[in-house]
């Protein structure tokens, strides 16, 4: 089989692989598409926390049961799957609660220790497997994941009486936000987002409008109950703060390579919730595949390109190096 490595020099190229077994709870998947994401740029550009090359990378993936270990039950051959792409313990608190991706031990697929998805068939513990429904074709089944990071952030927040929402930056997770608070029935969904190729798939995906920053800055108007800053912006935590309503909710979903001060006083006198969010459970994924579904052209909207191995290594390459340039979302099919 073959797979793309990520070399310690930024050059990730196709080289062949041993055909992985599974162990006694695990599951083989061959690989129908899997996506590309900020993570696994950082990852070849040497700048991720824990993603360090040489290492095959790939997180966010689906495709069809290849083989099952001896001890799994209730999975076979054939059947179509996305991955959770978390290994965890089971037996710590958070575990125990539901709330293994907090896991203190957990490990994310597309590590050193455990090769990821960029290949053509991939070993995941059975329980990290979703069925895939019928309505969700094999190249767009690696969208669930991104599509889960949306899900459960927006589940972050309370929406009861959320009239307006904003969404900072309006790239892949930050336009899935806007489908999801869509979805979920919030009359007003505002974006800000600096690039102008992005608007009409933004209004697309259900924004009421689309804001340059500087028009934004300008805009004045009405406070949101709820803000989500989906972009690794530090200063964007000032914009959150200077549009958030008394009482809203400010998630906070990008990663930041820096750290930011936090406005003490206003959250205490605003009565502000400032949440994080981190990654997904199942849950999560069951609500994506129910995106997909309702939304079968959502995969035109977000997806720029769908590549081979071999034309993806050459384009992640490039946009590490580079930046992402116009691709919203990569996806591979090995």
């Amino acid at each position: 089989m073959r797979g793309i490595r990520f070399e310690a020099n930024g050059q990730a190229q196709v080289v062949p692989l041993s055909e992985p077994t599974p162990g006694p709870e695990d599951v083989v998947v061959r690989v129908t598409s899997t996506g590309v994401c900020g993570s696994d740029l950082s990852a070849l550009a040497g700048t991720h926390i824990f993603r360090k090359p040489p290492l095959i990378s790939g997180h966010e993936a689906g495709g069809v049961v290849h083989s099952v270990g001896e001890d799994v039950e209730g999975v076979r051959p054939g059947e179509r799957v996305v991955i959770d792409p978390q290994r965890v313990c089971g037996r710590c608190a958070t575990c125990r609660s539901g709330r293994y991706h907090l896991c203190p031990s957990k490990q994310m697929l597309g590590i050193s220790e455990w090769d990821g998805s960029f290949a053509d068939l991939v070993a995941v513990p059975a329980y990290t497997l979703i069925p895939a429904p019928d309505g969700v074709r094999d190249e767009h089944l690696a969208l669930a994941e991104p599509i889960a990071v949306a899900a459960h952030a927006v589940g972050r927040a309370d929406l009861t009486h959320a009239a307006r929402a904003l969404v900072l930056g309006g790239g892949t997770i930050g336009s899935l936000i806007v489908r999801v608070l869509s979805d979920r029935g919030v009359p007003v969904v505002d974006v800000v987002e600096p690039r102008e190729f992005l608007a009409p798939t933004l209004r697309t995906m259900g924004a009421t409008s689309v804001f340059a920053p500087e028009e934004f800055a300008e805009r004045g108007g009405d406070l949101y109950d709820t803000i989500f800053i989906a972009a690794g912006v530090p200063s964007l935590v000032d914009t959150a703060f200077d549009n958030v309503a008394t009482g809203g909710t400010i998630v906070q979903v990008a990663v930041f390579k820096s750290g930011h001060e936090i406005p003490i006083g206003e959250l205490q006198v605003k009565e502000v919730s400032f949440l994080g969010t981190a990654m997904y459970v199942r849950d999560d994924f069951i609500a994506a595949l129910g995106v997909l579904e309702r939304h079968p052209d959502l995969a035109d909207l977000l997806v720029s390109r769908t590549v081979s191995l071999e034309v993806g290594a050459d384009l992640i390459t490039t946009m590490a190096a580079e930046g992402p340039g116009d691709v919203l979302k990569l996806v591979l099919i090995p």
